[in-house]
């Protein structure tokens, strides 16, 4: 942790935005730990952060608009390419679909905790053929929530590091939890609001057949009953 900490002191916004571009591009760097860093040093005055928030955005859209072009170019291969070194790419690339097809793009704003659905989802959405501006849209919130947790984080233990790097090795699986909560929760909120607007259509396609004037049947004996009544 002293390593990272010297690293970003002497090499400032340059070396974090290139550590965390490479972390997202899939290469093995330790990119929570740089936000963990960064945010410690933005408690201390020594980095400003809303420029560390910003600068991880950009790594991180970046990077993974790099593995959507591929994805929207390169289909299937580049997804089989990514989980080529599992032991059973078919099932990881048939997996990653299922997940993608079930939360769609809400899911990028939750990869980045989750580091082997993360290599996957920018492709994934390439593939699926999003467009490019609601996939940076997603991709653009999700990377701010990964700065604002991470690097709060480092703000709020930054005189412990050491001890906020150990509740990020731990928090994965309750932020995964919550994170997959917030996206039921969005999910089932679109679904009630699509249900109103198609209850709603009939509604209005019911509406106007009473106003055209056409006849309307009466019941069985009204009109006798008027007649026995003259």
């Amino acid at each position: 942790m002293n390593l990272i900490v010297h690293f970003v002191l002497k090499h400032g916004y340059s070396f974090l935005f290139a550590s965390l571009f490479v972390h997202q591009i899939g290469l093995p760097m330790p990119g929570p730990l740089f936000l963990l860093v960064a945010g410690a040093l933005a408690a201390k005055g020594r980095l400003d952060s809303l420029t560390v928030v910003g600068l991880t955005i950009a790594a991180c859209v970046i990077a993974d608009w790099v593995w959507y072009e591929a994805g929207r170019r390169g289909g299937d291969k580049v997804l089989h390419f990514i989980n080529r070194f599992t032991r059973d790419p078919d099932f990881h690339d048939r997996r990653a679909k299922r997940t993608f097809v079930r939360y769609g793009l809400p899911l990028l704003l939750v990869t980045k905790f989750v580091p082997g659905l993360d290599a996957v989802a920018a492709p994934l959405a390439g593939t699926s053929g999003t467009s490019r501006i609601r996939f940076l849209a997603f991709d653009a919130v999700g990377a701010g929530l990964y700065a604002c947790v991470y690097g709060g984080l480092g703000y709020g233990f930054s005189d412990h590091l050491d001890r906020a790097a150990a509740y990020v090795a731990r928090a994965g699986s309750i932020l995964l939890g919550i994170a997959v909560s917030g996206i039921g929760i969005y999910i089932a909120f679109g679904l009630i609001q699509r249900l109103r607007r198609v209850h709603a259509a009939r509604v209005v396609r019911i509406m106007p057949a009473a106003d055209c004037g056409e006849p309307i049947e009466m019941p069985c004996g009204m009109d006798g009953g008027q007649e026995d009544g003259e």
